[in-house]
């Protein structure tokens, strides 16, 4: 009798521990999940959105999206035609390069099949350029010319340089898409008009003394044209891009086109880069003196210069990076068109992919689906050691479990029958 009652004991205290190790597991999972995830996902370790595989699968996603956008309409050319004129009164160029570009999938059968002959028919220039020009023959006359006046291509065989445009007037008042369209037309042979809004230091310090004076001034938009300015003089390789991208955020801005999330999300980038209340000493002290014009222009230059953050410059031209590309594979106001959809920097990523597969597509498709275009990028994972092992671990973690699961009711059995 001893002996059996020892023997249940000892079942009992081996239950337990089972028990113990079942909810431990249990526990330790969804956190080795969460974090293998957060690894997989996050910004730094998301495939590289240029790579092939990326831009391929996304280029899929981006034809079904047109394909089921035509087939709205059962593939009406005059729906098709209806859009791109549209955007042409808009000044949109780019979207309506897009919707050109992306004639094969919202056209019906036969129309498609012409179109891609007719392209393939060409000689000259790459395929998207080949494929808008014989989108073109598809337009109804009108629109047609209306979309070569706005467009205005150069003759393949004809190099002609395009002037850079004048700046847009520097003014407090929110600025419209057609004022910035027009001081940064698009044509189909991705010649580009430069895009400037970032001023003068004249300008600069006028309105900086302003801002220390408690005038009501827009402390964002006056900060990113200092880092403009201060990046622009120096030897950075990124320099122009920069620049770029600071015009672009200025006018998405004034334009009242960028989402607020995203907003707060600069507004920290660029407090990090160049804090608030050391940069008002550093005015302070700038703005003191009594100068000549120029002098004072530099003192605060300099002034923002002392105040200036590398490190933090450094992270925030990163996102000036990836908004200049948007622009180098759109136009201005294409790039101001996608970023209107970004929210976060993951967005950021998305929306670069989806521009790198798709070119002057993504613009219009910025127009047709807003935010929601962001889920057609296909970014895969970028399989690390790290991540490899930490997988490794969840599926022996899961293994664990269920043995543990197994044994503990293996034994419970055992007890019952004791």
């Amino acid at each position: 009798m001893a002996s059996r009652w020892k023997h249940r004991e000892h079942r009992r205290r081996s239950t337990w521990r089972q028990s113990l190790l079942f909810n431990s597991l249990l526990l330790l999972l969804p956190v080795l999940a969460a974090r293998v995830v957060w690894d997989a996902y996050t910004t730094d370790a998301m495939t590289d959105p240029t790579s092939i595989e990326a831009r391929t699968e996304t280029r899929d996603e981006i034809n079904n999206a047109f394909l089921k956008i035509g087939q709205t309409s059962r593939g009406s050319r005059a729906a098709w035609a209806g859009r791109i004129d549209q955007t042409l009164q808009q000044r949109q160029f780019s979207a309506a390069r897009g919707y050109l570009l992306a004639a094969p999938e919202m056209l019906n059968d036969q129309d498609a099949r012409a179109i891609r002959a007719a392209a393939a028919a060409e000689d000259y220039g790459s395929e998207d350029q080949r494929l808008a020009r014989a989108a073109l023959l598809f337009l109804p006359d009108n629109v047609r010319a209306n979309y070569e006046r706005a467009i205005d291509p150069p003759r393949p065989d004809i190099e002609d340089e395009i002037p850079a445009s004048d700046p847009l007037p520097e003014t407090d008042e929110p600025v419209g898409a057609e004022a910035i369209a027009a001081t940064a037309r698009v044509d189909p042979l991705s010649q580009r008009r430069a895009f400037n809004m970032l001023g003068d230091s004249e300008d600069l310090a006028r309105r900086t003394q302003r801002w220390i004076a408690g005038e009501q001034v827009d402390d964002l938009q006056l900060r990113l044209r200092a880092l403009g300015l201060i990046v622009v003089s120096t030897d950075s390789p990124d320099k122009e891009a920069f620049a770029e991208a600071v015009s672009i955020l200025r006018g998405a801005q004034r334009a009242g086109r960028l989402n607020d999330r995203f907003v707060r999300y600069l507004r920290s980038r660029i407090e990090d880069a160049l804090p608030v209340l050391s940069l008002k000493e550093n005015l302070a002290g700038a703005l003191e003196p009594v100068l000549t014009k120029s002098q004072r222009s530099e003192r605060v230059l300099d002034a923002y210069r002392a105040t200036v953050n590398l490190e933090a410059t450094q992270r925030l031209t990163r996102d000036m990076s990836i908004i200049a590309r948007l622009a180098e594979l759109t136009s201005a106001s294409g790039a101001i068109g996608l970023v209107e959809q970004v929210s976060s920097p993951d967005d950021m990523r998305r929306i670069l992919l989806i521009t790198e597969a798709g070119g002057d597509r993504s613009v219009a498709l910025s127009q047709e689906m807003g935010p929601q275009m962001l889920g057609l990028a296909q970014i895969g994972v970028k399989w690390t050691m790290g991540l490899v092992l930490q997988v490794m671990a969840l599926m022996a973690l899961g293994m664990a479990l269920v043995w543990t699961t197994l044994s503990a009711f293996t034994q419970a059995e055992t007890v019952r029958i004791n």
